[in-house]
């Protein structure tokens, strides 16, 4: 028991401060991202809750996760960086804890696939700890259920056994209620009890496989049971998690599907077994600059080095009794075998894990992953050479993750920069607006929530107690047929998703658009549009139809919720660029000079040219040619721009009854030649 208690606390040691190491440097630095944004504004407008309604089409149980979760940690995600964190180092040691019960005198190689495990770099959502905070807790419940179910089969005292196994059963419904595509994980379940079974005398495979029957068979009512209760009980509102309608799918083509299925099998179980420790590495690392490449390998080589001290602590008290068993063959088949059964379930919902939105599909097969890793590895003779490979897969782990880390932040930091710039130049947004957005960078949009969900935190906080919950202001994604809609100028769209009500009205958008990271965010005005020529095309397309008149000037500017978008930026350029657009919109020319004055002032000048036509504007009602002349050149050098300029203040000219005499000629020689 000593001994046990003794490994059991360097293991807790070894996991706790590597992955500490590795995952927790830049979580204070990584904010909401995906459907963190309609979960998070639902909890604020309706209270934790509403999450019942969210969640009660397809995964009821998870409002019993992120309910109590958003009580105790509200809008901070940095808590949720920690629960997170922690349900995956517990899971770990959960699989440390089973397999040192099946192969008590191989502590190195437990720890070594405990801690493969713990870093596996396939699985990059761990940056989303809200909206994966229910995936990261079923894993752990399953390796905690798996463990149980391994002690009461070796326990010998009756009372013990009955409630190791009660425990496990019931931790074993919670994590499928939580995420019902991880029931690959049966999978181990059942190969731990094969191998605890063949280590055990028996006479003759008959004998064999009752044992192997009898031992399971009080488990077979984990998936048995929630089957029965999410195929007759529970009424699923999603096609995309309604078993009955996937397997429909197979039934209406059962060879092609049979055939198609077994092909992404092959694949998948490549990718997450083995290309999980390549792929995401060489993709995310090749985005790294210089300093964080060099922090990032510091992290590394620590890690790694941690890890061969603890690895050899464990070696060097290692007993090595003989044995007519082979750990190696055992664990790397219990592990492939596991990796497999992991995706099974992927597939038959028509599915296929990778490495970007769909990584959570690799999770149910990475404690399968660092199984088959680690006996491959055990085949090395050299002690030496099997501590240098696990310590150059823990560096590559340690480097995937903080690159992951660091792009995750970078996001957050375009995020909350996007959405300070607009609270600086949007006092309030109409009722009945859709917002179409387009961020820099690979910030990319494909839910409309991208957009809506931060804009309702800002614009919309009232609490609500209607249920669905009515999205104010709503959003559209620029996918091609919207694109159609919005130039047409028709088409509208209502629809209730997770207790949520949108009507988005294509013939009534305002466009926002931050071409760069550097650039500004432009609320477009159709009549005028400010089109960077760095924009993406489908942004040049609807900007002619932005109505400016979406935003209400007669109300007072907004504060973004520090909580959620960090602290206010420093006013540079773009905060007066803001300031000045909206008062260009109200028509206050003096302002807007006086603007660009101030920012000039304190050398602060725009990264994108298209940010000079506000004050370009200003100055051509003014009558200031001396302003307006080193624009000339400025301007010029951009042909795309200077088309737009020609076309806008030629308009301009002509329409105003105050301008400058000579003004509408100036720009006609300027701009349009």
């Amino acid at each position: 028991m000593k001994t046990f208690k003794n490994s059991l606390l360097l293991a807790a040691l070894g996991l706790l401060v590597i992955s500490a190491a590795i995952y927790l440097p830049l979580a204070g630095k990584i904010g909401y991202s995906k459907d963190d944004w309609y979960l998070m504004y639902d909890a604020r407008v309706a209270g934790p809750q509403f999450f019942h309604t969210v969640y009660n089409g397809d995964r009821p149980a998870r409002a019993y996760v992120l309910g109590p979760a958003y009580s105790l940690f509200g809008d901070q995600i940095i808590y949720y960086h920690f629960s997170g964190y922690i349900f995956r180092f517990l899971g770990a040691l959960a699989l440390f804890w089973v397999l040192g019960l099946i192969w008590p005198h191989r502590r190195a190689v437990n720890f070594s696939a405990a801690l493969l495990f713990l870093l596996y770099p396939g699985f990059l959502s761990q940056v989303n700890p809200i909206d994966y905070q229910s995936q990261l807790l079923s894993l752990c419940l399953a390796m905690i259920s798996i463990a149980l179910t391994v002690k009461s089969i070796l326990s010998t005292r009756p009372a013990l056994k009955i409630l190791f196994a009660v425990i496990s059963i019931l931790l074993g419904w919670a994590y499928l209620g939580l995420v019902e595509y991880h029931m690959g994980l049966e999978a181990l379940r059942l190969m731990f009890i094969i191998i605890l079974m063949a280590h055990q005398e028996a006479v003759g495979i008959k004998n064999w496989l009752a044992k192997i029957s009898r031992a399971w068979l009080p488990y077979v009512i984990i998936p048995v049971g929630f089957m029965f209760w999410r195929t007759f009980l529970f009424q699923v509102q999603r096609k995309a998690t309604d078993i009955t309608y996937q397997f429909g799918e197979w039934l209406a083509s059962p060879i092609y599907k049979s055939f198609a299925w077994l092909i992404s099998l092959l694949q998948d179980t490549l990718k997450v077994t083995f290309l999980a420790w390549a792929v995401p590495f060489y993709n995310l690392m090749i985005q790294l600059r210089l300093r964080d490449t060099l922090i990032g390998l510091a992290i590394a080589i620590l890690a790694a080095l941690f890890m061969a001290f603890i690895y050899s602590r464990f070696s060097y008290s290692e007993e090595s009794p003989q044995s007519k068993f082979d750990w190696k063959t055992e664990m790397f088949w219990a592990g492939l075998i596991s990796a497999i059964g992991g995706l099974l379930p992927i597939m038959i919902a028509n599915r296929q894990a990778d490495f970007g939105d769909y990584s959570r599909y690799t999770l149910a097969s990475s404690a399968g992953s660092a199984m088959a890793i680690v006996a491959l590895l055990g085949f090395i003779s050299s002690t030496r050479v099997r501590t240098a490979a696990l310590a150059f897969l823990v560096a590559v782990a340690s480097i995937t993750h903080y690159a992951n880390a660091v792009n995750a932040a970078q996001n957050t930091s375009v995020f909350d920069n996007f959405w300070w710039q607009v609270a600086w130049r949007v006092p309030q947004f109409k009722d009945g607006t859709t917002l179409v957005a387009s961020y820099p960078g690979n910030t990319g949009i494909s839910e409309d929530y991208f957009v809506w969900g931060p804009a309702g935190l800002i614009y919309s906080p009232q609490k609500q107690t209607a249920d669905p919950i009515t999205i104010r202001v709503p959003a559209a994604v620029l996918t091609p047929d919207i694109v159609l809609q919005i130039i047409a100028g028709r088409g509208h769209l209502d629809f209730i998703r997770r207790g949520n009500a949108s009507a988005q009205d294509y013939s009534n958008v305002l466009v926002l658009a931050q071409a760069t990271t550097e650039g500004c965010v432009r609320v477009i005005d159709g009549s005028q549009p400010d089109v960077s020529s760095a924009d993406a095309q489908n942004v040049m397309l609807v900007a002619p139809k932005s109505k400016i008149s979406n935003v209400a000037l007669n109300a007072d500017s907004p504060r973004p919720p520090v909580d959620v978008f960090g602290p206010e930026p420093s006013h540079g350029w773009c905060y007066y660029y803001e300031k000045a657009s909206l008062a260009a919109q109200q028509n206050d020319w003096k302002t807007v000079a006086q603007l660009g004055d101030e920012a000039l002032g304190k050398g602060l000048y725009p990264a994108d040219r298209v940010e000079w036509m506000p004050f370009l504007r200003a100055y051509v009602m003014l009558g200031e040619r001396d302003r307006i002349h080193p624009l000339i050149s400025i301007i010029g050098a951009d042909a795309f721009l200077k088309a737009q300029a020609c076309n806008d203040l030629t308009r301009l000219a002509n329409s105003s009854a105050t301008i400058q005499a000579g003004m509408s000629a100036y720009i006609q020689q300027s701009f349009c030649q």
